[in-house]
């Protein structure tokens, strides 16, 4: 009976030690954060038809988008610090002299078809670029002269002209294409249909099917980095007004590029976050230094015409707050680079006004005149891309204020590029640029691109300063040489002051908040906002 006795109570101190411990293991599953894993679908709006889904072809289009990126990789990116990561580039060498790169791939980096990635794509890649009847001019000219070498299957070498510290931001520009798939064939070939509609890339996902209104991806099982999300499917609308009410409908989980009224809107929907971040974007008012234009010599009235300008006011009236005012040559995003100091006058209408006085440009019935000449001319904009002839609408209200009247004339793009800007037939116009992560500037203002087919459009006289400090910015490959060089840039362009700078635009993202993981740079590209893409996750385990 004792021994009974005693066996019954262990049995049941044996079942409190169990019950005790599934308790502890339950209550650890329940507490335990949650955590990633595979499936579910994701679905994005974009606005417009769907452009090329080749990403060398997406600067010569007008529909060229960013869905590039999830198909699609360079060798490396750039953020916005300065430091660079590498995509398809494991690691690389620069030499001494800062005019030879050598990259070595990825070995696990494969093709969306399951053939291996080499130093031929790479040198293919360029060479596609290079080829004079490329369409796209900046692309084109960024790799002018620069030699690809494939040293063996997973080694390539570039070999610049000269020096040049922001080549690995020109790289991140290229993304790379398989030759084993489009060598031999023609430019026109390349840009026709066959390689947009089957993509073969990269990236994180993979084509699978088109339909009438976008496509469908689906995880790439050769991405050397893996997403959790199965698939995602890309739908176009006619109009933001048409996504967003899908959006509010819970119809798509996503939709990039929020207008500030759009992000307005979707702030009061509680079903989705709202994510912004900085861009390299910055819109300017390029003005015509040419002798033989009247109006723009005087650097009194280019600083008259800065003073005029509320960017302040632009930003709240017709941007909804969704822009930083932009005071030079470098976006305030690029961090490590820009100098507060270095500043382009402050808004002043008083100031303005005395400017001109002090100019010879008299008040005569409400217009500057000055030896018979009216301060009148034309202020070109793009009429197909909001919302810059709103705010050259503005800009040509304000400076009416100060007498200086400046006609709006609202363009197509490709006729502001070709008809006005490359032959310098303008006498203001409102342009628009994204500078990327890295502040060289030289193809934007050093004197040597002061040509037709060059991208200094304002044809300022030569300024052995100016030159100097853009040299300077491209011979070092330190960040604090750099930034001392372009601290001194911009402090020698405001003295001159050959264009007026507005605003930097915010990147707004709507985005379910079922969609978790979803992070951005502080400042991006477009491009760039699925940089993290395989961090996205929506089911959940403990």
């Amino acid at each position: 009976m004792i021994r009974r006795g005693l066996l019954a109570s262990g049995a049941g101190v044996l079942l409190l030690v169990l019950l005790t411990v599934l308790v502890l293991v339950f209550r650890g599953a329940i507490l335990a954060p949650e955590a990633p894993r595979p499936g579910g679908a994701y679905t994005e709006g974009v606005v417009g038809q769907l452009g090329s889904l080749n990403p060398l072809y997406g600067e010569a289009t007008a529909g060229g988008n960013d869905i590039d990126a999830l198909l699609f990789e360079p060798l490396v990116r750039v953020l916005p610090t300065g430091t660079v990561e590498g995509r398809l580039a494991s690691h690389w060498d620069v030499s001494p002299d800062g005019r030879t790169y050598a990259f070595t791939l990825r070995p696990n980096a494969r093709w969306s078809d399951g053939a291996p990635v080499s130093a031929d794509d790479v040198v293919f890649t360029v060479r596609t670029v290079q080829d004079p009847q490329f369409p796209g001019a900046l692309l084109n000219q960024s790799w002018k002269d620069i030699v690809a070498t494939a040293v063996d299957s997973q080694h390539v070498r570039f070999a610049l002209p000269g020096h040049n510290a922001g080549f690995l931001a020109n790289l991140e520009l290229l993304d790379i294409m398989p030759a084993h798939l489009l060598a031999g064939k023609s430019m026109g070939e390349l840009a026709s249909a066959s390689p947009n509609l089957n993509p073969v890339g990269t990236g994180p996902y993979r084509l699978v099917a088109q339909t009438s209104d976008g496509i469908q991806l689906e995880r790439n099982p050769y991405a050397w980095r893996r997403p959790w999300i199965d698939t995602i499917a890309i739908r176009s609308f006619a109009t933001q007004a048409a996504a967003l009410g899908a959006l509010d409908r819970s119809e798509i989980d996503g939709l990039a590029n929020l207008t500030p009224s759009a992000a307005d809107h979707e702030a009061g929907n509680k079903a989705v976050s709202t994510i912004s971040a900085s861009t390299y974007q910055y819109a300017e008012l390029v003005l015509n230094l040419k002798p033989d234009e009247p109006y723009f010599q005087d650097i009194k009235v280019r600083q008259a015409i800065a003073k005029a300008i509320d960017r302040a006011a632009i930003i709240r009236d017709v941007l909804g707050g969704q822009a930083v005012p932009d005071d030079g040559p470098i976006p305030r995003s690029i961090v490590w680079a820009y100098d507060p100091v270095a500043q382009q006058p402050a808004h002043d209408a008083a100031g303005a006004a005395k400017l001109l006085d002090d100019a010879g440009w008299a008040l005569v019935n409400g217009t500057r005149t000055k030896g018979g000449t009216a301060l009148s001319f034309g202020l070109d904009v793009s009429s197909d891309v909001p919302p810059y002839e709103r705010v050259a609408e503005a800009v040509s209200e304000e400076l009416a204020q100060v007498g200086i009247q400046a006609e709006v004339r609202p363009v197509s793009t490709a006729s502001l590029i070709h008809d006005y800007l490359n032959p310098r037939t303008f006498d203001m116009t409102l342009t628009a640029f994204d500078n990327g992560p890295d502040p060289d500037v030289y193809t934007f203002w050093h004197s040597s691109q002061n040509h037709v087919g060059g991208f200094n459009f304002s044809g300022m006289k030569k300024n052995v300063f100016i030159d100097g400090d853009l040299e300077d910015g491209r011979n070092s490959l330190a960040l604090n040489a750099r930034a001392k060089a372009y601290a001194t840039f911009q402090e020698d362009f405001a003295k001159e002051l050959p264009a007026v700078f507005l605003y930097t635009p915010r990147y707004v993202v709507a985005i379910s908040r079922r969609i978790h993981g979803v992070h951005l740079d502080a400042a991006v590209e477009p491009t760039e906002r699925f940089a993290y893409v395989n961090d996205w996750y929506i089911e959940v385990g403990r």
